[in-house]
């Protein structure tokens, strides 16, 4: 028989030997083991007749960045800003705008956000030409859907705030 104190000796360097993790129950890594997807790793499939709550998007995400950039530029000749310039479609399309946009675009739409300094290619400038002489469809549509390297907003922005956002960067950074 093994003395008590020399008991607790051999149990303190089986503990060391064999790690914390051999000793748990094999149900333990259950959470750490179980397939897992990102929201981007897949899209969900829809049921054909339903209708999603903000109503659908005129046009459906693109699937290659051909379709990406003809579809902005049909949108461009085709979607019609449905909400007027006025204070209270800039006051909202700045919430926006601060809320999604600030942290890459940056306070003066210059692509000098925080986060969009880390960025290689940098956030598009939105005062440019390039972006203020676009029709407010395509912008709608790269806010909607993204850009090459822009992450697309149709899900976290309803269409509503989408054209007041619009509304926000014309308005706003087409006078700097």
């Amino acid at each position: 028989m093994i003395k008590k104190p020399m008991r607790n000796l051999v149990l303190v360097i089986v503990m060391a030997v064999i790690p914390g993790t051999a000793l748990t129950l094999p149900w333990d890594k259950d959470m750490q083991d179980q397939p897992s997807m990102k929201p981007q790793d897949s899209l969900v499939t829809e049921i054909g007749s339903s209708i999603p709550v903000g109503g659908r998007d005129a046009y459906p995400p693109p699937k290659d960045v051909i379709e990406l950039v003809r579809a902005r530029l049909d949108a461009g000749r085709t979607l019609v800003n449905p909400i007027s310039k006025s204070p209270e479609s800039l006051a909202r399309g700045r919430e926006m705008f601060e809320l999604h946009c600030l942290v890459c675009h940056g306070k003066q739409g210059r692509g000098d956000g925080p986060v969009g300094q880390k960025f290689v290619p940098q956030p598009m400038e939105l005062n440019l030409d390039y972006v203020q002489l676009q029709p407010d469809g395509q912008l709608f549509y790269t806010i909607s859907h993204g850009s090459i390297a822009m992450p697309f907003y149709r899900q976290a922005i309803a269409p509503e705030d989408r054209w007041h956002l619009v509304n926000f960067i014309k308005g706003v950074f087409g006078e700097s």
